[in-house]
């Protein structure tokens, strides 16, 4: 046997060893990505999730149909009025 034949069957015989190891942790090594990508996902659902309410918050009108103050004299309305001409400035 020549070294070059030799080397050849060593390397062989360590790529079986490396492949065996391998195949025999895979499933370990697969759950545990599918575990993580779960994680993600959900967190990223969650993040998503927020934002769209915050979003759809955001974009309601708000109309404030009932305004308290201590003056007699002054309607809701004149109040509301008073308040939606401050707010689009």
């Amino acid at each position: 046997m020549t070294e070059n034949e030799f080397d050849k069957l060593w390397q062989q015989a360590e790529v079986e060893g490396y492949s065996q190891r391998l195949v025999a942790e895979y499933p370990g090594w697969r759950r545990k990505q599918q575990r993580t990508i779960s994680m993600v996902a959900a967190s990223l659902a969650v993040v998503v999730l927020v934002v769209l309410v915050l979003v759809a918050q955001l974009q309601q009108p708000q109309d404030f149909e009932k305004v308290y103050c201590n003056r007699v004299g002054t309607t809701d309305a004149q109040w509301a009025s008073l308040a939606a001409e401050i707010l689009m400035e």
